[in-house]
């Protein structure tokens, strides 16, 4: 055995021992139940198999003093029974029907293990997603992420299914040889050497089966990454009549993806036929063995194969589970790496509920930042910028206005320095998101009607909150002329709306949230005139109610409307200067 196919084995045993932690402390009680209704169908398969001897013994086959009949006799005479051949058949089909109710509630109890499981693993990772920094989630790529959430979780739901089976099977294998064992020990024994040894032969599948698994989980993720890359772009794509491209993209992304499926499918295929092919080489031996070597009865030999023919199924079947096992470790493994990685940059404190106030002003001493996914270094020596105040961000594009936005708001904390909110850290304040709206270029509309959209990211408000909302961002009107007011449909990413009504709709779903500090970043740089004068508009009615930044490349319109701004160049941020007229 060769260095590299030892560490691929030592590491296959590491990963499945933390992928068996991790199931195992999902849900102990009904693991627990799972587990000891397959031992008890298990018995009952047994006991079904044992009850064949008195039966044949009834029926003539066997003589009534074969030890196997004396024991299985004594055991039922111990119940006080009238032991004769209707008995033992009424017996036997009570046996088989709470064998088969039994089976039916262990199914019930795998299946919904194997699901709930499979969500448990959902939610974790979403979890330790949703609360990944900002500054680690843009280096990597939604697309993988889904991948893992989506196409990987599922694989490792499967190998969960084939795990709680090959529990089964292999207790129904004991069974079943603890059967053969009391009839013909010697051969029993050899059918268990001759299992070991075709077993032993076949372990050359396990590097197939891991080997796919990884080559299917960057399929998937391929084609989810180009999947979300295409939607994501689809108009520009239609502009410029790059559809036949994509397709073809995207069928190679699909055939990728079904070949590495079908090429695991005809590794475990072939493993299966080898192990059906031995099986029948072994069946033959052992029956060979019975009637030249151990001189079994005809009768005995006939109930032994009866068993070891019922056995080797359930055998290759577990041969099969454990390369589905194999199969979906590196599934399990990139859900491990993703959410310890997100574990590692995780976004503390978590917000709470109760927003934190700004009356006085923000103030960013000798910040230092430098993005880990650009060549940007942001630099701030001291910056102060008051409450209650409209401020413009200043600069030409990269020159780090987002990235002050970003350490303003908390989504980004600075390498060096500290940003006080009202003399106070705000790595100290983990209500301060709350207390902020932000309003970005792209603006954020989901599916489904305006009231959706209001609501999304705000707590239940009052008709009258509402209705306050949209006269101050001069959408009123427009929903007032909707046959169904605010449970009009908008469609996907609000297609039914113009740009100018999306932004004001972002307006409106920011100004219910109450904030103290409201952000603009280049909110209005792709609206017309008209949509453009409307929201600055708004921004001039909410003056001195809140504290206001607004990052926007048309300065002149800002005249009259700003208290102050702050130059960003080169990664460089100048302190606030008052805007002319103010002091």
């Amino acid at each position: 055995m060769t260095s590299d196919t030892q560490n691929n084995r030592a590491g296959d045993q590491g990963l499945f021992r933390a992928y068996l932690r991790e199931f195992l402390r999902f849900d102990p009680p009904t693991i627990r139940r799972a587990a000891l209704l397959n031992i008890i169908s298990a018995g009952m398969e047994g006991a079904g198999l044992l009850m064949l001897l008195p039966l044949l013994t009834l029926a003539g086959v066997f003589d009534t003093e074969d030890s196997s009949f004396t024991v299985a006799h004594s055991l039922l005479s111990s119940l006080k029974l009238n032991w004769d051949f209707e008995t033992a058949l009424v017996f036997f089909v009570t046996l088989i029907a709470v064998q088969a109710w039994l089976m039916l509630l262990r199914d019930r109890v795998c299946r919904s293990l194997q699901l709930r499981f499979a969500d448990h693993l959902k939610q974790r990772l979403y979890d330790a997603v949703a609360h990944s920094r900002w500054s680690y989630l843009t280096g990597r790529h939604s697309g993988e992420i889904l991948n893992v959430l989506t196409s990987e979780v599922q694989r490792i739901g499967i190998g969960t299914y084939f795990l709680l089976r090959l529990s089964t099977l292999s207790l129904l294998a004991l069974a079943y040889l603890s059967v053969a064992f009391r009839m013909s020990p010697p051969l029993a024994l050899l059918a268990l050497g001759t299992g070991l040894l075709l077993w032993l032969l076949l372990r050359s599948t396990d590097r197939a089966s891991r080997e796919s698994g990884i080559l299917l989980g960057q399929a998937n993720r391929d084609l989810l990454t180009r999947t979300q890359d295409f939607l994501s772009a689809l108009k520009l794509i239609k502009i410029h009549g790059e559809e036949a491209s994509h397709i073809c993209q995207f069928n190679d992304a699909v055939t990728d993806v079904s070949r590495r499926f079908i090429d695991f499918q005809k590794s475990w295929t072939r493993a299966q036929m080898a192990y059906r092919m031995g099986g029948a080489v072994a069946l033959a031996i052992l029956s060979y063995s019975a009637l030249t070597l151990m001189a079994l009865t005809p009768a005995r030999l006939l109930v032994m194969i009866a068993i070891f023919a019922r056995m080797l199924p359930h055998l290759s079947e577990i041969a099969g589970g454990r390369q589905q096992l194999l199969h979906m470790l590196p599934a399990f493994s990139a859900w491990q790496n993703l959410l310890a990685a997100c574990m590692a940059n995780r976004d503390f404190p978590p917000a709470r509920d109760e927003p934190a106030p700004l009356q006085d002003r923000i103030v960013l001493g000798r910040v230092a930042f430098r993005h880990p996914q650009s060549h940007l270094a942001l630099t701030v020596e001291h910056l102060a910028i008051p409450a209650k105040k409209t401020t413009a961000i200043v600069g030409v594009s990269g020159a780090g206005k987002t990235t002050l936005l970003d350490l303003l708001s908390g989504l980004l904390a600075p390498d060096s320095g500290t940003i006080w909110v009202d003399g106070v850290a705000l790595a100290e304040l983990p209500g301060w998101r709350k207390s902020i709206a932000y309003i970005p270029q792209e603006t954020l509309i989901q599916d489904g009607t305006l009231r959706d959209n209001l609501l999304w990211g705000n707590a239940a408000p009052t008709d009258n909150e509402i209705r306050c909302a949209l006269e101050q961002s001069a959408l009123f009107e427009l929903t007032e002329k909707l046959t169904r007011g605010l449970d009009t449909p908008i469609g996907e990413r609000g297609v039914k709306l113009s740009g100018g009504e999306k932004q004001r709709l972002a307006l409106a779903r920011a100004l219910l949230r109450k904030p103290q500090l409201l952000i603009l970043d280049e909110a209005t740089s792709a609206l017309d005139g008209d949509s453009h004068r409307q929201v600055l508009d708004t921004v001039r009615g909410l003056h001195g109610n809140m504290t206001i930044l607004i990052v926007s490349h048309r300065h002149e319109e800002l005249a009259g409307l700003i208290d102050g701004s702050v130059q960003v160049a080169d990664g460089r941020v100048e302190p606030w200067r008052p805007a002319p007229g103010h002091r």
